[in-house]
């Protein structure tokens, strides 16, 4: 039996703690033994805004916790790319080292089930038809856009629509949307414009904090739009 630590984001324990349990249900449904680390932060917020001893430091308590475990997968490729990539830079020496190590052992989850030996077996079905929104940490720093849409495709009956400009952020870059708040409206605008002309009521992504932005302004739109992670459409999809 595989054995996994699940990372769950600071954003998405506060915003949609559910989605957790969705990823938790799919990675057991696998077969995997999992442990959860909760109540930690990989440092995002504090980095991108500049403060690098703050970012260090939370991101510390995060790989303490993450140390002992071979494999951790998280449902955020924004955070998975933060700690491979960024949270080790916060380090010198030895330190740098030890964060580089631990940090090449996160995994996005989309991308450890779509590699798990086990994902024939689950029989995932769920008919519908969802678009699917390109995260731009999945897509830019992960490199993982064919294999979401590939896992996403290996659920029957669940057609998925692809977006015309699927390249495009859709504005919410974290404090980007704080810092540039007319950039960011305008560019959500264009994306729900989008997501729109496919004429799905279900928008899925790899990334909460995108669909927590595109939710709301679709809210503002009086759009009807439902968002679900990939957690959640494969946990819905599961026997």
């Amino acid at each position: 039996m595989p054995r996994v630590a699940l990372f769950v984001p600071c954003f998405m324990a506060v915003l949609r703690p559910v989605d957790a349990r969705h990823a938790e249900r799919v990675l057991r449904a696998l077969g995997d033994e999992v442990t959860v680390i909760e109540g930690r932060c990989c440092g995002q917020p504090a980095y991108n805004s500049g403060y690098r001893d703050e970012a260090r430091a939370a991101g510390r308590e995060l790989l303490r916790a993450a140390q002992p475990h071979a494999v951790i997968v998280t449902p955020s490729a924004s955070c998975v790319s933060m700690v491979r990539h960024y949270l080790p830079t916060t380090f010198e020496g030895e330190r740098h080292i030890a964060a580089q190590s631990i940090g090449n052992r996160f995994r996005e989850f989309s991308a450890y089930v779509a590699e798990h030996p086990a994902l024939d077996s689950l029989g995932l079905r769920l008919p519908g038809v969802m678009a699917y929104h390109d995260a731009c940490h999945a897509r830019r720093e992960l490199g993982i856009t064919g294999t979401v849409a590939g896992l996403l495709g290996r659920i029957e009956g669940l057609e998925i629509r692809r977006l015309q400009y699927e390249e495009e952020c859709c504005g919410f870059g974290g404090s980007f949307s704080v810092k540039q708040p007319e950039v960011s409206a305008a560019m959500l605008s264009a994306k729900l414009a989008d997501v729109g002309s496919t004429g799905a009521r279900v928008l899925v992504s790899t990334e909460l904090s995108c669909l927590s932005h595109l939710e709301a302004g679709a809210r503002g739109l009086g759009m009807a739009l439902e968002t679900w992670t990939v957690a959640e459409a494969l946990s819905r999809a599961l026997p």
